[in-house]
């Protein structure tokens, strides 16, 4: 079955038991670890893989050193390059032990120690017993990196976690997992932290709790997110002005125009020959959306709902709506998989910066695909046609 890397992103949907491209990850230098028990903080985390759905593996995420196991998942205040990050997530021990997706519904002491742990807004102290070490870092587009993994018989609490009181009550509520999650985040609380307890079955109805992938978990509260923000910014005025935003980090730099007009959203990725997800030629994928709720899955995979929300949060931010396009060109700078917190806090850290100023979006899209590698004659007409009316004089 061939399909493209960029496309696929480790998904196997090549049909290959195993990605080729995260395989040579798996040989990194990890922690020395042995069978026994640990006494460890956890930054706080957790993790919920895919494999055997609907048993799943779940477990904590474990700090092997003692200094600062908070900074260890803050990628919000990640600053360095692709193996600063690696380094960092190497010291983390994925703990690994095998449950049922509706466990979540009626957890046991092993889940309920585990969600206390993760609703924890400060590290907490764990004392777990490890049997078995799988000497193999975990890599994925979605996902963080993380060091090795280890099967674990129990997991017990240190010290008292300190969970707010706003989660406690979306816990014990009756809530919808869509109303959870826009409550809590209209309360402050990051994705981070909302795709963590979503992950581990925290929100939504009593009965019909479930363990969410973690990978699942990322790109569900972005989009839980971004389809109910879009309600609120439906009836707002226009921009007044086209603004242009741009950002460059980890080997991605971003482009990001907004038009006066009707609310639409519209990303162009552009996988740079040598880069992560296409080392043998440039790859350049394209979606976008109205106001309608988008339908169907991102070809763009989670990047895509993750550079959504922020476009979106900004809106909310100025009151305002707009016709946006996001350009992101991945250079091969970008050799390792970081997950999709790239993208999100590249497109946020964009915009929290003063904008440039154009009294056309012409004029803008112009000076945006100056600042790109790709020539724009690769990429400029997969824009949405609503919107190439404008492009006359960017061509000519």
């Amino acid at each position: 079955m061939a399909v493209n890397c960029a496309v696929c992103k480790g998904n196997l949907l090549c049909g290959r038991q195993k990605c080729p491209l995260l395989q040579k990850f798996q040989f990194l230098k990890t922690i020395d670890l042995k069978p026994g028990n640990i006494e460890k903080p956890t930054p706080p985390s957790a993790f919920v893989g895919r494999m055997g759905y609907p048993s799943v593996f779940v477990g904590p995420l474990i700090s092997t050193k003692s200094e600062d196991p908070e900074y260890l998942d803050s990628p919000w205040l990640w600053e360095g390059n692709v193996e600063d990050v690696i380094g960092l997530r190497m010291s983390l021990l994925r703990g690994v032990k095998r449950l049922g997706i509706e466990s979540a519904s009626d957890p046991d002491k092993f889940l309920l120690n585990i969600q206390e742990a993760t609703a924890s807004v400060r590290p907490v102290s764990l004392d777990a017993e490890v049997d078995r070490i799988i000497r193999k870092p975990t890599f994925g587009d979605t996902i963080q990196p993380i060091g090795i993994s280890a099967g674990i018989k129990r997991v017990e609490l240190s010290e008292n976690p300190k969970i707010p009181a706003k989660v406690e009550k979306a816990y014990y509520d009756d809530l919808k997992s869509v109303e959870a999650v826009k409550s809590l985040f209209d309360s402050g609380f990051s994705t981070y932290y909302l795709q963590k307890i979503f992950s581990l079955g925290m929100l939504g109805m009593q009965n019909k709790r479930k363990l969410v992938p973690t990978r699942w978990s990322i790109t569900a509260v972005h989009d839980i997110l971004g389809e109910e923000i879009k309600k609120e910014i439906a009836l707002y005025p226009e921009i007044g002005e086209t603004l242009l935003f741009s950002y460059e980090h980890f080997g991605n730099h971003f482009e990001i125009i907004f038009s006066p007009a009707e609310f639409s959203f519209q990303l162009v990725e552009i996988w740079i020959k040598k880069s992560f997800w296409s080392p043998e030629k440039t790859w350049i994928g394209y979606d976008g959306e109205g106001i309608l709720p988008k339908r169907d899955y991102s070809n763009l995979s989670g990047g895509y709902y993750a550079a959504r929300l922020p476009v979106l949060e900004y809106m909310r931010k100025i009151g305002r709506k707009a016709s946006v396009i996001v350009l992101r060109e991945i250079s091969p700078s970008y050799y390792a998989p970081l997950g999709v917190w790239v993208v999100e806090e590249g497109v946020r850290r964009a915009m929290s910066k003063d904008p440039l100023k154009f009294d056309s979006f012409d004029e803008a899209l112009r000076v945006a695909a100056a600042n790109l590698k790709t020539d724009s004659s690769l990429w400029a007409y997969k824009l949405k046609k609503s919107i190439q009316t404008t492009l006359g004089a960017f061509f000519s």
